[in-house]
């Protein structure tokens, strides 16, 4: 059983800060590409909206309907990823994993905030919601290109 200590390390005030940017919906219309991805575990779901010039992330628009966790993570991809190559992004994904499974892991910049899941180590029930626009990124870029 998880303690008040480890809740409060997990819902710290620099997740609630983030999970705040991504309250409102932003959606890209039109859009390049839209995934929809939703965490078998916990039921969050998260609708991304890419633009993008070849493998490169142009701007990101969303709409989430996760745990503070999901939309925390959500709002540190749709202000990091624009702008940088989806390699770099999916690289970020792999460090989080390892995190997530209990690795010391750094993230360069400016990835750093990612960070703040090391509590959510013990919740493996979250790391779904937490992986979401990671997992969407990736699937919209496995997508075959629009004609």
């Amino acid at each position: 059983m998880t303690g008040d200590a480890d809740l409060a390390a997990l819902y710290q005030d620099r997740v609630r800060h983030w999970a705040a940017r991504a309250r409102n919906d932003r959606r890209l219309s039109p859009a390049d590409l839209t995934v929809t991805k939703k965490s078998p575990i916990c039921g969050s779901a998260l609708t991304l909206d890419v633009r993008a010039q070849g493998r490169t992330i142009q701007e990101l628009g969303y709409r989430v309907r996760a745990c503070t966790l999901g939309m925390a993570s959500a709002a540190v991809v749709v202000a990091t990823a624009p702008g940088r190559p989806v390699e770099e992004t999916l690289a970020a994904e792999q460090r989080l994993r390892e995190l997530l499974a209990g690795e010391d892991t750094r993230f360069p910049a400016p990835w750093e905030a990612l960070e703040m899941f090391v509590a959510a180590r013990d919740f493996p029930t979250r790391h779904g919601s937490i992986l979401l626009p990671f997992e969407a990124l990736a699937e919209a870029f496995s997508a075959p290109t629009p004609a």
